[in-house]
């Protein structure tokens, strides 16, 4: 049997809402004793890669409330515990200057579908899976061209500016003030009313971040926030590891003394479905873009948990690569006319193995006709059922693929897991910790449900005991995390909130001379601008020996681009020449002519945006905890 030649549609996959579990829909008020808008009021944001979801926590009362998401054209369809992370773009649209998507969530695959149902009409763009451009990059309008910097290749035919991911991104958090048509959000533990207050009183916003994922990812999403308007200031929104917003959701929250405005202090505690977790802990969180691990001592007393004793790794590899290895070393080249896709023009990325340039143009390839999407749906689908049975039945056109969990296990998975073990083993020889005193996994994230996964953490951990998403009814699992930081600031990465890579370089620019000086003469100014240097020197040293930020310069991110902007004016001017030269050992100053560069390109970056890179951020997440 062969794949037909006939014209190809593309074909909207059947996804199953995550609906809000019927446990968690209980009507409760808020306490009476304390006012809705004088609460501290945390908002915990999960943005990742296929949905987003969110948490609301009164830091006053300790009491920690999911949001949930209604269709209100849908009132009888159960609610949204995550809001798919999708935008559809108009034909219209892509004809001017980034704005607003016409369609979110599954709005936007509704749209895509009636576009592609009408003869003859353009088609728009869907968005999705689109949170790793958000480190390819910074939007800055180009001085020469008028046009939005920098341009991504989504497809082989299709260019569109990171500015058309942001605002999409701007949309969807818009959802959870109610300023998108069609899309209502609430949390079900509170009314309406006190719902809407708090979102209008939010104090601090809590988002979560991919372990050594640099500081362009975190300026475009606090853009993205506060284009919202969910609140106000650029230090009121926090950065804290998806690994460790996991542990929080999981830890009871901590007995701790608060001292509230206008009120005696009270004790606050809140349950948790795993009130003995202490002891050695592993937590991996695998969603579609990265595997975040964290190891950590957790002591009896919460007050005690610490960064200083967390241990955290990344790996650039999850669920949308594992679905391009299932077409890469499962379905290709089974199938006849296979090569319309041309994917031996490729280097194919290697099994298990991040190759992220690879994977970048791979996914170009295949976004870019109706046979690659099919095959990226169909990967997803048979990694769905292999999850629950032995082997899964596919067909394409007139073809029929049959997979089995082995083919899964030996092609794709063995690879991945051997990385996986790599990282393990990195950590536990970081914090030598021995493999025997693991005493507990917390796993999250949607790519871990992945039997082999499970049965590797078996082996190789053999005293643990699991913890999975699925033991408790409690939804949003890393924004409930995220949202609990205020009573755990400590886990905070306070230097890098405080003293990000973009303001230390935004503040080198602004105060050193052309000529060289030495370290201790450029720690000196810096602390005469208010730069607590004993904190972050190690980050002003690695800037002077020109690491910088991933994406600042998107000539790391190239694979990404199109050809054009990386052949951008700005982007060839600033990577022609190191920006800092040194002088035998303690002298450091900027290479001729880039100083003006880089100030100019600070300069066209901040234009059109709501950060200022103008102090140091300080951290005041609403609540005076002791």
């Amino acid at each position: 049997m062969a794949l037909t030649d006939q014209p190809e549609q593309p074909v909207v996959p059947p996804i199953a809402p995550t609906a809000a579990p019927a446990s968690v829909i209980v009507a409760v008020e808020p306490p009476s004793s304390i006012s809705t808008a004088d609460s501290a009021w945390c908002l915990g944001i999960d943005i990742g890669t296929t949905e987003i979801a969110a948490a609301l926590l009164n830091a006053h009362t300790g009491q920690i409330h999911s949001i949930v998401w209604q269709e209100t054209e849908a009132p009888n369809q159960p609610p949204l515990t995550g809001l798919p992370a999708i935008a559809y773009l108009s034909a219209q649209q892509l004809q001017h200057t980034p704005e607003s998507p016409t369609a979110l969530g599954y709005q936007a695959l509704e749209s895509e579908f009636i576009a592609v149902e009408q003869p003859k009409a353009p088609i728009g763009l869907l968005l999705s899976n689109f949170k790793p451009y958000f480190k390819a990059g910074v939007p800055y309008l180009q001085e020469q061209t008028q046009q939005w910097e920098p341009t991504l290749q989504w497809s082989d035919q299709q260019e569109l500016a990171l500015r058309w991911f942001q605002q999409a991104l701007v949309a969807l958090l818009g959802t959870l003030q109610g300023k998108v048509a069609g899309l209502a959000s609430t949390t079900p533990t509170l009314s309406l009313e006190a719902f809407q207050a708090a979102i209008a009183h939010i104090h601090s916003l809590v988002i979560g971040c991919p372990t050594g994922w640099s500081d362009t990812y975190c300026f475009n999403l606090r853009e993205a926030v506060l284009a919202t308007g969910l609140v106000a200031r650029a230090e009121q929104i926090y950065f804290v590891e998806e690994a460790i917003a996991a542990l929080l959701a999981t830890s009871p929250q901590p007995l701790r003394s608060i001292n509230q405005p206008q009120m005696s202090s009270v004790a606050v505690s809140h349950s948790s479905p795993h009130e003995s977790l202490q002891g050695v802990t592993l937590v991996v969180s695998a969603g579609a873009t990265t595997t975040e691990l964290l190891l950590v001592d957790v002591p009896p007393d919460r007050t005690l948990l610490t960064r200083e004793h967390s241990y955290l790794r990344s790996l650039a590899y999850a669920g949308d690569a594992i679905d391009q290895d299932i077409i890469c070393q499962i379905l290709y080249p089974s199938a006849w006319n296979w090569e319309r896709l041309d994917l031996q023009s490729l280097d194919l990325p290697l099994p298990g193995e991040p190759d992220q340039a690879a994977r970048d143009r791979l996914q170009q390839r295949l976004r870019s006709s109706a046979l690659g999407r099919h095959l990226l749906n169909a990967a997803r689908q048979l990694k769905l059922a292999l999850q629950q049975q032995d082997t899964a039945t596919f067909k394409l056109n007139d073809q029929q693929w049959t997979v089995s969990q082995q083919d899964l296990h030996s092609r794709v998975m063995v690879p991945y897991l051997q990385q996986l073990n790599r990282e393990l083993n990195v950590l536990l020889n970081q914090s030598g910790i021995a493999v025997q005193a693991v005493q507990q996994v917390i796993c999250t994230g949607k790519t871990i449900a992945l039997p082999a996964i499970v049965y590797w953490l078996k082996q190789k951990l053999p005293n643990m005991r699991l913890i999975q998403e699925s033991d408790t009814s409690e939804p949003n699992k890393i924004a409930r995390g995220l949202a609990t930081l205020p009573l755990y600031p400590q886990m905070l990465d306070s230097v890098r909130h405080q003293y990000s890579d973009y303001f230390l370089l935004h503040e080198l620019v602004r105060i050193l001379p052309k000529e060289s000086l030495s370290v201790g003469r450029i720690l000196q100014l810096l602390e005469n601008q208010g730069v607590n240097t004993n904190f972050c020197q190690r980050q002003i040293l690695s800037l002077l020996e020109g690491h910088l930020p991933e994406g600042l310069l998107p000539s790391q991110t190239a694979a990404m681009l199109t050809p054009k902007t990386q052949q951008n004016p700005d982007y060839q001017a600033l990577t022609a020449k190191p920006l800092f030269l040194r002088e035998g050992n303690q002298l450091y100053g900027f290479n001729p002519d880039m100083h003006d560069r880089l100030q100019r390109y600070f300069t066209a970056i901040l234009a059109n945006a709501h950060q200022t890179l103008a102090e140091p951020l300080p951290i005041d997440l609403g609540v005076d905890v002791k």
